[in-house]
């Protein structure tokens, strides 16, 4: 065969296997002429027309930082700005399909400077929801709705320095959203943290209803349920690379909890979940915690597990996940995802890139890989369609509140139920000891990352309540602040920790909110207790104080130190034969930036491993941390439920040396019960988060409390205003 004629045959070859990919989604191409046809024509009419944005990739060096905050390097004075990811440049666009599934779109907004964000339409179809920011510096992310047929647009929130962004239209005509308005600082990290608020259709009565430790992103409306999923970020007594599950909540952000991954490793992100119609599963983007937002299209059954991978299905094309999966940077190589919206169980509108592409198109796409290429840009990204029609208004689940009220109620049925207490002899535990948190407002310009309340410890201030009894029957039944975050901490006998939730849960004014027992499986059914339990037959009581220091930010120099100095410096007052050294010296720890006692630093630190196992790198596997005198739950320990009794003061040699006697020492009940609970919360040595600083420091923290205060007083306005308005209403 001669050269020209193989060359030809060759190219042929070529021609033919392109036809093939272009005619044949499975190859990974796009649907087009009569292939195309078929896979929009059932669905046409909800897609006829679709909203969606052009903006620049969102992102940072972790996947919630989407937010730039303008005055991001003010809210850090003398200190660095770790990053400010905004690129202007946007359009809010309108894309229409024909009948003869070809596609036109239209620009219904434009800014060069700034950009559109997170568009939601109302149910009726009439009105569009959307983030705006005009400029970097001059502007702010803030909520505006255009009415679709005279495109008028109205703005809806205000305000310099604070984001709202991610609103969304609830079943009772309401608006929720993602704001900075908390003021608030990841703890790991300088930026300002996002938190969830409700307000009415016209921007009136905004308030509060989330009180997270760091972000909470993305509410989503479930077509079948009613209730809202979104993803919280959270690290409470654990490391904070995995923890970014999806959550839920009704309307009103009542009964707050778990929907998928509070235990896992895996996802280590859940981005972007919406709910699937007719369904109780969502179709999410599984994503990494050091990367953009973007990653791998999924769809997530609780029914099948909550944990891992038990309930995650790749789709597009469809793949079961098996195992436990430790991926920091999950899902970021090949195809890429956005922003899906599910038309049901087997057929998306998503936003996509293929493997090797640099920018983002809106596609519809089925769970199989067929796709059909909606709309793109050849110098921005299209992405997050909304169809733009009427839809099915979902349920408006009811769950009684009262924001007259200032507290709420928390119910445990059985407390040894569930495999948070396994193995723990029932009627040993004594009380639920009740910890709220106190999050930080901003950090005060350490170089490598924010303030800290304890050497490697405790990421937040702890306040302990107070202690509720745990009656014969496992229950108890107690009365806490609302719009508080609390968690909650397993008490026996001797006045020891055997669990802690490593979490947190919020109530809103009067709810109630029922446990079954210690992190039972949501999927089961409840406890075998027959009958109203002790604790419910009681009544409902308030919390018992802990001693003198109910109330208080726990401080090691206000509440432990006092202990040593009149117990125990005698001896350990720092002299070469009487370690360890007991005193309250000061020591300037300049990674913190906080002076520390010198017991404090002494009891820590003291034979504690050194090297990489014990730098502020993220440590897999770690449970408990260890030095000669103290065992206590690390910073960066696993995201998966740990067994009781594995850690805190049950398992600290000091506690064992003063429970003994030591050099005939005689430890009050009392002391003995501050010291053990000092231990089990982690070791914070601040009661609050300027407690060690230095004068120039702490003026720069209180700076940004100080807004947060002016946001607090605000928001008690609002409620007044609403409480008002309802009551004129009815």
């Amino acid at each position: 065969m001669s050269v020209y004629k193989t060359l030809r045959r060759l190219a042929f070859g070529c021609v033919m296997i392109w036809a093939l990919a272009i005619a044949s989604p499975a190859f990974g191409a796009d649907a087009v002429g009569a292939a195309r046809g078929k896979l929009l024509a059932p669905h046409l009419t909800r897609i006829k027309r679709v909203v969606f944005t052009k903006h620049f990739d969102m992102g940072g060096s972790h996947y919630a930082y989407t937010d730039a905050v303008s005055n991001e390097d003010t809210l850090n004075p003398g200190g660095r700005v770790k990053e400010f990811n905004f690129k202007g440049g946007s359009s809010l666009c309108l894309l229409e399909i024909g009948d003869d599934y070809a596609t036109k779109v239209t620009t219904l907004l434009d800014d060069k400077d700034g950009v559109f964000r997170d568009p939601d339409v109302s149910y009726d179809g009439k009105r569009i929801l959307f983030a705006w920011k005009k400029s970097a510096r001059g502007d702010d992310y803030h909520l505006y709705e255009m009415d679709a047929a005279t495109r008028k647009v109205r703005q809806l929130t205000f305000g310099l320095g604070v984001a709202d962004y991610e609103g969304i239209y609830l079943p009772d005509g309401n608006i929720m959203f993602s704001s900075t308005r908390c003021f608030q600082n990841v703890d790991c990290w300088h930026v300002s943290v996002c938190n969830m608020y409700l307000m009415n259709k016209d921007g009136k009565y905004m308030r509060r209803i989330g009180f997270d430790q760091v972000h909470s992103n993305y509410p989503q409306v479930h077509p079948t349920s009613g209730l809202v999923t979104y993803t919280r970020w959270e690290y409470n007594d654990r490391g904070q690379i995995y923890p970014q599950p999806l959550f839920r909540m009704h309307p009103n952000g009542a009964q707050q909890t778990e929907f998928y991954g509070n235990n896992s490793y895996f996802p280590t992100t859940i981005l972007h979940a919406r709910g699937i119609p007719d369904t109780g599963k969502v179709l999410a983007v599984l994503s990494g915690h050091h990367t953009h937002q973007r990653g791998k299209l999924a769809i997530i059954d609780p029914s099948k597990g909550r944990q891992e991978t038990s309930g995650v299905t790749l789709v597009a094309p469809v793949e079961k996940l098996k195992g436990v999966i430790k991926i920091d940077r999950y899902g970021q190589r090949g195809e890429q995802w956005q922003y899906p919206y599910p038309l049901d169980e087997k057929n998306y509108l998503v936003t996509f890139r293929p493997a090797g592409a640099k920018l983002f198109g809106i596609y519809f796409m089925n769970s199989e890989g067929k796709r059909v290429l909606l709309a793109s840009d050849p110098k921005i990204s299209c992405n997050q369609p909304v169809p733009l029609a009427p839809r099915k208004r979902p349920p408006s689940p009811a769950y009684p509140i009262d924001w007259r009220k200032k507290t709420g109620v928390y119910t445990i049925q059985d407390i040894y139920h569930g495999p948070g207490l396994k193995g723990v002899k029932r009627g040993s535990i004594k009380k639920v000891r009740v910890v709220a948190l106190d999050f930080m407002a901003t950090d005060i310009g350490r170089k490598h990352g924010p303030s800290t309340i304890s050497d490697l410890a405790a990421w937040d201030v702890k306040i302990v309540l107070g202690e509720a009894p745990v009656y014969a029957d496992g229950s108890a039944a107690f009365e806490v602040p609302a719009r508080t975050p609390v968690y909650f901490q397993a008490i026996d006998a001797n006045g020891h920790v055997a669990q802690s939730m490593r979490s947190w849960s919020t109530l809103m004014p009067g709810e109630r909110f029922g446990c079954i027992g210690c992190h039972e499986d949501k999927n089961q059914a409840a406890s075998g207790t027959a009958g109203v339990t002790i604790a419910l037959k009681k009544g409902v009581k308030p919390l018992e104080p802990f001693y003198d220091i109910s109330g208080k930010g726990f401080s090691f120099p206000k509440m432990i130190q006092p202990i040593f100095d009149a117990k125990c410096i005698k001896c350990h007052k720092g002299g070469k034969t009487d370690p360890p050294n007991l005193t309250s010296e000061l020591v300037w720890d300049s990674a913190a930036r906080k002076n520390w006692n010198r017991s404090y630093h002494e009891l820590i630190s003291k034979d504690r491993p050194g090297g990489p196992a014990n730098d502020t790198s993220q440590r897999l596997g770690v449970v408990a941390e260890k030095s000669k005198y103290l065992n206590w739950i690390g910073r960066w320990s696993i995201p998966t439920l740990i067994p009781p009794y594995s850690y805190g003061a049950s398992k600290s040699p000091l506690i064992a040396m003063l429970g003994k006697g030591h050099e005939k020492v005689k430890m009050t009940r009392e002391e003995m019960d501050k010291i053990a609970c000092w231990i089990d919360l982690a070791l914070p040595h601040s009661g609050s988060w300027t407690e060690g600083m230095k004068p120039e420091d702490k003026a720069i923290y209180m700076k940004v409390h100080a807004k947060r205060m002016d946001a607090e007083k605000q928001d008690a306005l609002n409620i007044k205003a609403y409480i008002k308005s309802q009551t004129a209403a009815n």
